[in-house]
């Protein structure tokens, strides 16, 4: 959240490489998410199917609303930032990738 509100002129200016912005979101979104899921490991032994689904799914909301939220603040609230429709959607995209990463490690392991 912090680097969300941070100024644009903080940041140095470098030749924009098209998508790299994206690419930078995706893997954001996907470690938040992935971490998100990797806290609840061990009750993922003990605990049933339905317990994994609403872990997974809370992950999920969790991540995709915070993706949301912090576009809304770039928006309406850092003058010197703007929201992009785009950078959410690349969140989002990070977000399903980071469960399923998850999910494949997860399994992986059993």
């Amino acid at each position: 959240m912090f680097l969300t509100v941070l100024p644009g002129s903080l940041f140095p200016h470098v030749k924009p490489v098209v998508g790299l912005d994206k690419v930078a979101h995706i893997l954001m979104y996907a470690g938040f998410t992935f971490a998100c899921l990797w806290g609840y490991r061990k009750q993922f032994v003990s605990n049933g199917l339905a317990y994994k689904k609403r872990a997974v799914l809370l992950a999920i909301v969790i991540s995709i609303a915070y993706g949301g939220l912090t576009e809304m603040i770039q928006e309406h609230i850092v003058p010197t930032r703007t929201g992009d429709w785009f950078d959410f959607v690349a969140d989002s995209i990070g977000t399903m990738l980071g469960a399923l990463v998850f999910y494949l490690f997860f399994h992986r392991k059993k």
